[in-house]
This record gives C-alpha cells, structure tokens and sequence, in this order.
C-alpha cells in the first residue's frame, strides 16, 4: 500500500476551511498517522500526479486557473512555474499516461483545455477544445449550459471528457497539441454524468450526478451497454464518484443520502448489480479512493475522511475518520 495521499480542499476563497494541498500519512494498516499542508493554494479542489515526474498538477476552482508543483525532498510542494488560466469553476485534472498533456474541465462553463507540459512537467501551453453542442436542445425553452466536469484517458489513446450539463460523454484524440472530436455518446436527458472509471474489462463505468445511475460503455464503440441505479434516489441526492474493486464490486458515493452503494459486477464487465448502501461515514462525500482492502472518503461538509475496510463481500464496514478542512479529493501520491 501507498505511505500516503495526496489530499485537495476548499479554502477560505469558497468558504471551506482547508489550507490547500494537503499530504496523508498512512501506515502500513491504511490507518491515518498525520496529515499536513504541503502546499498553500487557494480551493485545489482536485489534484492530479504525472506518470514519470515528481510533479502534482491542481485545479484551482475558484480561482480559475491550473497549477503545476514539484515535490520537494520532505515531501512539501513547491510551485513549478506560473499557474495558467483555465475557465469558469475548472472542477478536474488529469494527465495525459505519457506525461506530455493535462486536461482540465470546466463545470461553470463547460470548457474542455489541454496544456502542453514541457520536459519538467511546467505548464507551457494551452489549447482549448470544441465546446459542446446539446444534443437534447430540441424543444427545450431555454438553451442548457454546457459543464464538462471530468476526463478519463483510454488505453488505445482516446480521452473522454463528461458533460453534466448536456448529458454526454465527448470522445476525443490528441493530435500534436490539440484535441480532435472522436465521437459522441449521448445519455438520458437530465441524467448529468459526473465522473468515470476504466474498468479491467474494459468497460467505462460513468456516475449520474441528477439521476444517480452508473451508465455502462462498451470498450470499443463506447455506446451505452447498460444503465442501472446506483442507490434509491432520494430527493436532494447528487452522485459523486465511481470506483471499482477489481473485477468484482463497484462503490459509489451520493451526497445528500450520504451513502457508498455498492453493486457487484456482472456480465465481463456489461452489467453492474446493485447489492448494498452503507452511510458514509460523515456528510456530503465528494470523492473516494480505494487502495487495496481499504475504501477512503473524503466527506467535505463534516470536514473529515472516513476509513472503511472492505471484505470480500464488497461492503465497506467504517473504521474511524479523521477530521480535515473541508477534503474535496485524494490521490497516491505514487
């Protein structure tokens, strides 16, 4: 297991209570032994690593912008080069398995940005992608506002990016330094796909923020394989994030409910079951990582994380949490 994480929150700038890029020390148990601010920044609310280099990329939501650090000797991180500009609520980061792009998504308005990354992972360029078209806008009164919130880097060299606001998953590739539209898959209307997981079939699992479903995506064609709810909807539920546990269980968590639901995999991959919802362990859980037997929740409004163990049967079972300001993403750190 991982000796620790790399922790994103909200700061003063929205109102939350973290300091800025925190780091997770973990002991061989998965159990929380500290955790600390590497690094001072406004609202990292998501954070990101590059394959090769010793470099963290952040998503600085209020502020706008994108952030490239180096990791310092003691683990602290220190600013590598200039933070770039990005657009309105730029809520995600990824980077590209070769280490020459990061992709950043935009919810507040539905910019979709790479940026070429020089040899020392600085920012050194960026290019901004096609907006979004709505594909359900016939009929509609008012025009929806396109919120890309999310990407995911496929093995064969496509990236997709989701579209919470039109209700899509847009296809691309990466050309030189630009990105070129490789096709469209287009969900249930209202449904808001939020975030997404490569599974080892193959398979891309994508969360419903509005509908709470996890749509299924063929490997190669991405088209829509099947669609189950992840938990009961109640009112005021939104879905946050998907993960998977092998090729045996997926966890999702919902704000609001404030629930991990868990659904079994069925059909190679095809078909998901749900099976089990387990609380939290604290309110508004806006993100999780699972690392070997161990599920961690970041739950930003109750401002901790919540260890849980996860048995053979998939379902968490809570072991302690641990207060942090305002957690919104974890991440290894290698």
């Amino acid at each position: 297991m991982t000796s620790s994480l790399w922790l994103g929150t909200y700061t003063a700038d929205s109102g939350g209570h973290g300091r800025g890029i925190g780091r997770v020390a973990l002991g061989a148990d998965g159990a929380i032994e500290g955790i600390r601010t590497a690094a001072a920044a406004d609202s990292p609310s998501f954070v990101a690593t590059h394959p090769g280099l010793p470099v963290v990329y952040a998503a600085q939501e209020f502020a706008q912008r994108v952030a490239a650090f180096r990791v310092a000797d003691g683990g602290d991180l220190v600013p590598l080069g200039a933070s770039a500009a990005a657009g309105e609520a730029v809520c995600h980061v990824a980077v590209e398995p070769g280490g020459r792009h990061l992709l950043a998504t935009c919810w507040g308005d539905g910019r979709v940005l790479m940026y070429r990354l020089d040899d020392r992972g600085a920012i050194a360029s960026r290019f901004e992608a096609a907006r979004s078209v709505d594909p359900h806008r016939e009929g509609l009164d008012d025009p929806r506002p396109s919120r890309a919130h999310s990407s995911l880097f496929l093995p064969d060299g496509r990236v997709l990016t989701a579209d919470l606001g039109h209700d899509t998953v847009r296809a691309w590739r990466v050309q030189a330094d630009e990105l070129v539209p490789a096709g469209e898959t287009v969900l249930p209307f209202g449904s808001g796909p939020r975030h997404m997981a490569l599974h080892p079939s193959g398979h891309v699992y994508v969360v419903t923020e509005h509908s709470i479903e996890v749509a299924v995506l063929e490997p190669k064609t991405l088209a829509v394989a099947s669609v189950v709810a992840a938990v009961a909807r109640k009112d005021g539920d939104a879905g946050a994030h998907v993960s998977f546990d092998g090729d045996r269980h997926v966890h999702v968590t919902v704000r609001g409910s404030n629930v991990v639901g868990v659904l079994e995999v069925r059909d190679a991959g095809a078909r998901l079951e749900p099976v089990a919802s387990v609380d939290c362990g604290g309110n508004w859980p806006r993100h999780h990582l699972q690392l070997g037997d161990r599920l961690y929740v970041a739950n930003q409004l109750s401002e901790d994380i919540a260890i849980f163990r996860l048995p053979v049967d998939g379902v968490p079972v809570l072991d302690t949490t641990v207060a942090t300001g305002s957690p919104t993403c974890l991440v290894p750190v290698g």
